[in-house]
């Protein structure tokens, strides 16, 4: 019995140790290197970060809601600056949970017919830590490191320009 108990405890010990995981936490100031985590697209695959982010082309990654109307107004003029840059800039857009479901957002996606890639925060794991407080947030990311921070809403000309396409 006294062998049994050690045997259970000695598991029980290990399970438990490796549940003890560190949240996600990203430094969002300039240079600061991402760590690797993995986003989840509408149909529930995971794409890790590296992948998105350590292609050397620079990428605009914004949070946004499908409710929030500044989200509306920027992800339309979004649509336009992935079409003409696409070739030379990832664009990267992550979805909240936060007052909405899947449902109603893969809806709007398919309704506006966005073309970039969209992705899903069905636990809030990325909006906590990249301490995101209001949508939208837009970051410029290149090889895996925070270039810049653009904060809320942006227009297409606003995005030219922290991109330097003023042509």
């Amino acid at each position: 019995m006294k062998k049994l108990l050690i045997i259970v405890s000695l598991f029980m010990t290990s399970i438990l140790g490796f549940a003890n995981v560190k949240p996600l936490d990203v430094d969002v100031t300039e240079g600061a290197k991402l760590p690797n985590f993995e986003l989840r697209d509408f149909q529930g695959k995971y794409t890790k970060s590296k992948k998105l982010f350590g292609d050397g082309k620079p990428t605009l990654f914004i949070f946004a809601a499908e409710w929030c109307p500044y989200c509306q107004r920027e992800l339309s003029a979004v649509q336009k600056f992935y079409e003409e840059n696409k070739d030379n800039i990832n664009v990267v857009v992550v979805f909240t949970r936060r007052k909405t479901n899947l449902s109603a957002t893969k809806k709007y996606v398919e309704d506006s017919k966005f073309t970039f890639p969209v992705y899903y925060d069905a636990t809030n794991t990325l909006m906590t830590a990249f301490k995101v407080k209001t949508v939208p947030y837009n970051l410029i990311i290149q090889n895996s490191r925070i270039q810049k921070d653009l904060g809320g809403s942006k227009n297409y000309e606003e995005l030219k320009e922290a991109f330097y396409l003023n042509y």
